[in-house]
Formats: structure tokens, C-alpha cells, sequence
């Protein structure tokens, strides 16, 4: 069925956003908010299973507000409006910020300082799964 009538596409409605939960890939993305929205309205995606693209975030240009990837070693978060950040999970489950950038980051960039960092003060002590076995 049709979740807007044909009055409310045409007209408007000011002040709404688009909330999709699990909308696939990014692809379908712009059809949604072209059928759903206005322009310029908010669009807020959760709990995307996939992404298209080995990276962060996607490749839409969509705004990226609240994010998190786990890394090897680590995460990489971002709440809006602060920094991508890089966390290093340590051997003993903390977890220690190594990195904000005022700017997406490039993942490869990201999972090489935090895989990096591990290695050289832990060597292949940190590992979440072998904690306290060895």
C-alpha cells in the first residue's frame, strides 16, 4: 500500500524526515527519499547490514551520523557532529582512542594504525578471543 497519498507527494510536508531501517544497499537510497521525502529532508539510516563499497560509511555522500566498524584490533566511531575516531581494543577489553579526524578517514588508513599499534605493544598478545588462555 501507499504510506503517503498523492496530495501529501505533491504538496509537502514540512518538517518530516525519513527514517529506514535496513534499507539494503546504497543504491536504493535516492529512490527512497525521492518517493518518501522532500528535498533536503532528513534521511536517517539504522542498522544497515552491508555496505557496497570497502570503506566507511557509503559512497553516496549521505552524512554519516552515528557509526560504528569493527576493525581488526579496534573500532572506528563517529557521533555527529565530533570526529571519526579510531579506537585500539586492548588485551584486556578496554579500549584506548589513538586517532580523530576532522574528516572521514579512509578505512585502510584507519585498520592500519590501529592493526599497527596492537602489533607493536602487544605483539600477538591482543587477541579478544585467547584472552587469559595462553
Amino acid at each position: 500500500g501507499k504510506i503517503n497519498t498523492d496530495k501529501a507527494r505533491k504538496e509537502g510536508r514540512n518538517g518530516e524526515a525519513i527514517i529506514c531501517i535496513n534499507p539494503g544497499g546504497e543504491e536504493t537510497w535516492p529512490r527512497l527519499v525521492s518517493a518518501h521525502g522532500q528535498p533536503n529532508c532528513p534521511f536517517v539510516v539504522m542498522n544497515n547490514s552491508y555496505s557496497t563499497s570497502y570503506d566507511l560509511g557509503n559512497k553516496k555522500g549521505f552524512e554519516e551520523a552515528y557509526y560504528l566498524k569493527r576493525i581488526s584490533k579496534g573500532f572506528v566511531f563517529r557521533s555527529f557532529p565530533g570526529p571519526w575516531e579510531a579506537y585500539l581494543e586492548k588485551p584486556d577489553g578496554t579500549v584506548e582512542l589513538l586517532e580523530s579526524y576532522k574528516t572521514k578517514p579512509k578505512l585502510r588508513e584507519v585498520a592500519e594504525l590501529v592493526r599497527e599499534t596492537s602489533f607493536k605493544r602487544y605483539a600477538i598478545g591482543n587477541d579478544r578471543w585467547m584472552s587469559g588462555r595462553m
